[in-house]
């Protein structure tokens, strides 16, 4: 079989990468001051919860819509649409007056974050072959996490100095320039205009439900529920609130700390996870990863203010073991999703991402508030510890991973370099 072309040599891979960045370094602004933006209204941890659950309810309802929507008008159209979207949610919610319109102002936030996340990845499956998606997903991650790692460093500073409801409305007016670089990069060359309108609401509900019978699909949505559970609850939201009124962390402390998350996450991504994934089979990766998810997010609520530099630690392990384990599912994902991409099986992968984003805040606050953030960091370890038994039962690949064809696809060409 004919070797999979670096995924960097991609030209219209490439064209992504930059849209990437834009939007997390603008997400990654407002990571350490959303939860001290909601307290600042004077409501309890569990209610805080409230903020990062309608955002995600939100996006989850509009899931599966966001990927029809993709299959019938094409990536380009939902990926700047969405964008828009978030830009108006984002100006909003540093204009919120009150907690009730902060929560609404991020609620229809997650509607255009549904349509440009459904977008954006389903254009990553169709230009990058299966065997080169593990690096694929780790260089795609990367450009989100160089943007994620240095927005909340730069998030808590303007927070403190600006005040927290500046980041908010620097965030909008970038998702502007984020819109702009997707309109021009996602022009279409080398993606037919066939293949960006072709399938009707139905045809795209038939062709994913097979998926739900794959092994290797499934395990890559419970990884993903895991990853964004982790993400949202035990290290962005509880995490700010734990370091704040346990370590007596400031805002821009707070920072530093979700921006060694994320340096956790390139680090392994870019150096291991990727290529591990593709060499060695997504179970190779899964497994240690998965198992450092649980350990760090385990730890971290029993870290003691004289021990406060165990909380940094912990966080460094927790992005690296996230981020491993979510590059390994991007890779099943490529493995079981047809040739020419599915936007449908692509936002019911992020609906499951989703369902662990709205639930961990408002769990692990209701938990912490009658035990104790011990306690309520072991719950959180719970779904990367589900992710983890689901994970064993792959199979190990006999032969790496680019040498599997996906089923049905014994006779297709591989994917040649665009330019």
């Amino acid at each position: 079989m004919t070797q999979a072309p670096n995924p960097i040599h991609i030209r219209e891979f490439r064209n992504l990468l930059p849209i990437g960045f834009v939007v997390a370094l603008g997400f990654g602004l407002v990571v350490p001051v959303l939860p001290l933006f909601a307290e600042s209204f004077n409501v309890g941890l569990a209610l805080l919860g409230l903020v990062q659950f309608v955002f995600g309810l939100t996006r989850f309802s509009f899931g599966l819509a966001s990927g029809l929507a993709v299959d019938r008008f094409g990536e380009r159209a939902s990926t700047v649409t969405g964008i828009l979207i978030v830009a108006a949610s984002s100006y909003a919610a540093g204009f919120s007056q009150n907690f009730a319109q902060l929560v609404f102002a991020r609620g229809f936030g997650g509607v255009g974050s549904a349509l440009f996340i459904a977008g954006l990845m389903n254009r990553v499956l169709k230009v990058v072959p299966p065997a080169a998606m593990g690096r694929a997903t780790g260089i795609w991650r990367t450009s989100f996490l160089v943007g994620i790692g240095i927005g909340p460093a730069l998030g808590g500073v303007l927070g403190e100095y600006l005040g927290i409801r500046a980041p908010f409305h620097i965030y909008a007016t970038g998702l502007l320039v984020a819109a702009a670089v997707a309109w021009l990069a996602m022009a279409g060359r080398g993606v037919r205009e066939t293949d960006e309108r072709k399938r009707s609401p139905v045809e795209a509900l038939r062709a994913a439900v097979p998926l739900f019978r794959d092994t290797r699909y499934v395990v890559a949505l419970l990884v993903t529920l895991a990853g964004w559970w982790t993400l949202s609850g035990p290290a962005q939201f509880m995490g700010a609130l734990f370091a704040k009124n346990q370590l007596g962390f400031t805002p821009a402390q707070i920072g530093y700390a979700v921006t060694l998350l994320a340096v956790g996450e390139i680090i392994v991504v870019l150096l291991v996870a990727g290529p591990a994934a593709d060499r060695f089979g997504r179970k190779a990766v899964l497994v240690p990863a998965l198992t450092i998810s649980v350990v760090a997010t385990a730890l971290i609520g029993q870290v003691q203010p004289d021990l406060w530099w165990g909380y940094y630690v912990l966080m460094l392990a927790m992005g690296a073991g996230v981020a491993a384990g979510s590059t390994a599912a991007g890779g099943l994902l490529a493995d079981a999703i047809p040739k020419g991409g599915s936007g449908t099986a692509v936002s019911v992968n992020q609906m499951a991402g989703d369902l662990g984003y709205m639930v961990a805040p408002s769990a692990m606050g209701a938990v912490s508030a009658g035990a104790g953030f011990g306690v309520g960091y072991l719950v959180g370890a719970i779904p990367a510890t589900v992710a983890l038994l689901a994970a064993l039962k792959l199979r190990r690949e006999d032969v790496p991973v680019g040498e599997v064809p996906r089923p049905g696809a014994e006779t297709e060409q591989p994917v040649e370099p665009v330019g």
